[in-house]
């Protein structure tokens, strides 16, 4: 009998399947990549979800990962298996044609995309088309709104990017083809190689301790500055679980860029000092400014470091985010000189070595990790907590010369942070030729009024602009839609 073959999970990887096993209730791994389309600027629209079907069948074959369903070892002896698979792309692809309708509701309509929890046992992604949508401002009339759901474990969220534009018909778009293919071993073989697998992770704990202390002594002689353990608690510090909200500011990217350059900053450093303003006048305008400042989770790319075998290459920095300073263009110094700060740490071999147990973890071992941090979580409490407040995800989407679907144009992309649930509000930057969007996802529960941060992010923005660049530089950024050719975020 012919063996079935597959490609192991990376424990970065396999990290978002356990954690899934473990916590039904908490906000699944679903990553939702937005575009929009004019469909009244091309030819040949798709106007059904037959149209939309045949769309995407006809380009899986650039897409490996999106052909693959996982498979399970029984009792985690070892990582699942990505193994080929018949996909019929009539089961993967949503189509409702909208109407006349509000901003709202299209905003809920995406944002619940994100509670939406994927089948495992079917390769794990979906496609929602959101046909005809009028009576939007920031849309174009009669737009296409094309969202792809993946599964954390099938790639990070510049893969997605790759996945999205090879579907979109990008011919430069290169989608990950995954790692190399071997036997998927049986329950008895699992266990058999099980002892081998500890005794190989031996080395990696030996070389994270050293690496640790390592750490220890350069935070001691201030050649890198270490996370503060914690932060101020605030509204947004909450086990959250009610309804989602999105929010979506827009800012023409060539004015960030021209404050970064004026500042000596970069875009990064930009944005996450706008998200600082904003939520200072939101936390002012409820009388709950902290008196310490909060932080935000910032991911970092790993792509030419440790975890580089895995899909998710990513590493965490914890960016102060100084709402302390009232004056902008001192905040964004700061805020520059902190991210410099993690950037410096999260580069060092040691940072690297420290969490490389992680890598060579048995399948076994990390799912039971996982479990006992589950069993001694607990809720929030105090007047802190530990390293951030919210998180901030930058993933830009590239050039949109070239994205269509069926002959409608792109004309922007829409970014949807993860959900966590220890974070009520999170926030996402992506950027689509000219434009940057800064969006958002907010909990009912501590933010009832999304629209008033969306005003707040805008007019931190504008602020920022008004202190860095002369009158002629500035151009009107929003909630409203500005112009599309080329552009990339940079670091």
């Amino acid at each position: 009998m012919t063996r079935r073959r597959g490609i192991r999970l990376a424990a970065r990887d396999a990290l978002h399947v356990f954690v899934e096993d473990t916590d039904p209730e908490a906000p699944p791994s679903t990553m939702v990549s937005v575009y929009v389309f004019d469909a009244r600027a091309g030819d040949a629209p798709i106007r059904t979800r037959e149209d939309a079907v045949t769309w995407i069948g006809q380009r899986l074959h650039r897409t490996p990962a999106l052909t693959r369903r996982l498979h399970r070892v029984p009792a985690n002896l070892d990582f699942p298996y990505w193994v080929e698979t018949g996909v019929d792309p009539d089961r993967h692809v949503r189509y409702e044609t909208i109407g006349p309708t509000s901003r709202s509701e299209v905003h809920r309509l995406l944002a619940s995309m994100k509670e939406r929890r994927l089948d495992l046992s079917a390769p794990p992604w979906e496609v929602h088309v959101l046909a005809d949508i009028r009576g939007v401002d920031d849309l174009p009339d009669g737009a296409t709104i094309v969202a792809l759901l993946l599964h954390h474990s099938v790639t990070d969220g510049l893969g997605a990017v790759e996945i999205a534009r090879a579907l979109l018909d990008d011919p430069a778009a290169a989608p990950s083809t995954g790692g190399r293919v071997v036997a998927v071993p049986g329950p008895v073989r699992a266990a058999v190689s099980l002892p081998f697998r500890y005794a190989s992770m031996l080395p990696a704990l030996v070389a994270a301790r050293r690496a640790r202390r390592a750490l220890g002594g350069l935070t001691a002689s201030g050649e890198i500055t270490a996370p503060r353990p914690q932060r101020p608690r605030t509204r947004f510090d909450t086990d959250a679980g009610s309804a989602w909200q999105l929010g979506v500011v827009r800012m023409p990217l060539p004015e960030v860029r021209a404050v970064a350059r004026a500042t000596d900053t970069s875009v990064n450093d930009v944005i996450l000092t706008v998200v600082s303003g904003g939520l200072r006048a939101y936390l002012a305008s409820y009388e709950e400014i902290p008196t310490d400042s909060p932080a935000a989770i910032v991911p970092g790319s790993l792509r030419d470091g440790a975890g580089a075998e895995s899909e998710n290459k990513v590493t965490l920095m914890y960016v102060d985010l100084h709402l302390d300073r009232a004056d902008p263009r001192e905040r964004l110094r700061r805020v520059h000189e902190s991210a410099a700060l993690e950037k410096q740490r999260i580069r060092r071999p040691e940072s690297a070595a420290s969490v490389a147990a992680v890598d060579a973890s048995p399948a076994f071992d990390l799912a039971m990790t996982i479990r006992r941090a589950h069993r001694g979580r607990v809720g929030p409490t105090g007047d802190v907590v530990p390293l951030a407040n919210t998180t901030v995800t930058n993933v830009p989407r590239g050039p949109v010369e070239g994205l269509r679907f069926g002959g409608s144009p792109a004309v922007e992309a829409i970014g949807t942070p993860m959900l966590n649930r220890n974070y009520g509000l999170v926030h996402s930057v992506t950027s689509l030729g000219e434009v940057l969007t800064l969006s958002f996802l907010a909990s009912d529960s501590c933010m009832p009024d999304p629209e008033q941060y969306e005003r707040h992010l805008a007019e931190a923005f504008a602020e920022l602009s008004r202190d860095c660049l002369p009158p002629g530089a500035r151009t009107v950024s929003g909630t409203g839609r500005d112009s599309t050719p080329d552009g990339r975020l940079e670091e």
